[in-house]
């Protein structure tokens, strides 16, 4: 006989509100704006969308607030200052009226068709995560650093992640609340997003989409913004799980020092542990014990959690 889980949680149903909110995060976009957020008014649910400007100079609020005067379901924020990406996104978040929310980029590269399916999932999961297809409009470079951190990613989070940095993603509001502290107000929120939620124990599935060329301009920096991605993963491995971190360095120092403890023995007949070997069986010893209590700290998080 197979018992179905009772842990997989129904989205509760908002009688007074909106069932999604669309979160649209803005920064000089004025090429692309008015027609993403047609596209997004032309799906068929029953949704609003929460417009976040984060102080362009190109003249997009003035279009953005034009577009908007005659459609109630726009509602239209703007930062007194460029705050970055991920701090328009937690902006939406705080506001959000619906019990789900979707992230959708300004500059056309989210297709809003595929909103529909998004939802649909987020009704069983916690997080929906749209995973672009290989013909996506991509260069050879951004394609290789995706590989790398989705294969780096995989491995902190123990489970195969196809597609970590796309932003197209549905979360059901109250997971995005419990996590917004954690995330950065740059471009990497969907890389802690996603750890978040897999570490913490949350449901999380994806869903394929098309990715087409955007409009304008990308304004991710590739050398300066891949780094820090590579940090935030380690950040978050640490934060939940930091064994996968501290494991595979101390193991490291363990058998340098074995190695070098090997030459002096079998090459050198020398039965002596050399001061580099001492150093390195030391290295080994602290930088796992640190690891085990980090451990610990990092379990107690989550001990009040129901």
């Amino acid at each position: 006989m197979i018992i179905m889980s009772e842990e997989i949680r129904k989205l509760e149903i908002n009688i007074d509100g909106p069932a999604l909110s669309v979160i649209v995060p803005i920064f000089n976009e004025c090429e692309a704006v008015t027609d993403t957020l047609s596209r997004i008014l032309a799906v068929p649910l029953d949704l609003e969308i929460l417009a976040v400007d984060d102080c362009s100079t190109d003249g997009t609020l003035e279009i953005l607030e034009n577009f908007a005067k005659d459609k109630p379901r726009i509602r239209i924020f703007r930062h007194p200052y460029n705050m970055g990406n991920g701090a328009s996104v937690k902006t939406g978040i705080r506001n959000a009226k619906a019990p789900a929310i979707l992230i959708l980029d300004a500059d056309g590269q989210h297709p809003p068709e595929d909103i529909p399916n998004l939802y649909e999932k987020i009704k069983t999961y916690d997080l929906v995560v749209g995973e672009r297809s290989r013909g996506t409009d991509a260069t050879a470079f951004r394609n290789f650093g995706n590989w790398v951190f989705n294969t780096f990613a995989s491995y902190v989070a123990g489970c195969r992640i196809p597609d970590l940095t796309c932003g197209m993603r549905c979360m059901r509001t109250e997971v995005a609340r419990e996590f917004i502290d954690l995330f950065p107000n740059g471009f990497s929120l969907p890389t802690t997003s996603t750890l978040s939620v897999i570490k913490a124990g949350y449901s999380l599935a994806w869903v394929p989409i098309k990715s087409p060329a955007r409009k304008g301009k990308s304004k991710i920096r590739p050398f300066v913004d891949g780094s820090k991605f590579l940090m935030i993963i380690v950040r978050i491995a640490v934060f939940f799980k930091p064994m996968r971190v501290f494991g595979p360095i101390s193991l490291l120092a363990f058998f340098l020092g074995l190695l070098d403890f090997s030459i002096y023995l079998f090459v050198q007949h020398k039965l002596a542990i050399s001061p580099f070997a001492g150093l390195m069986f030391q290295s080994f010893l602290l930088i796992f014990m640190l690891g085990l209590m980090s451990e610990q700290i990092a379990n107690l998080r989550f001990s009040g959690r129901r």
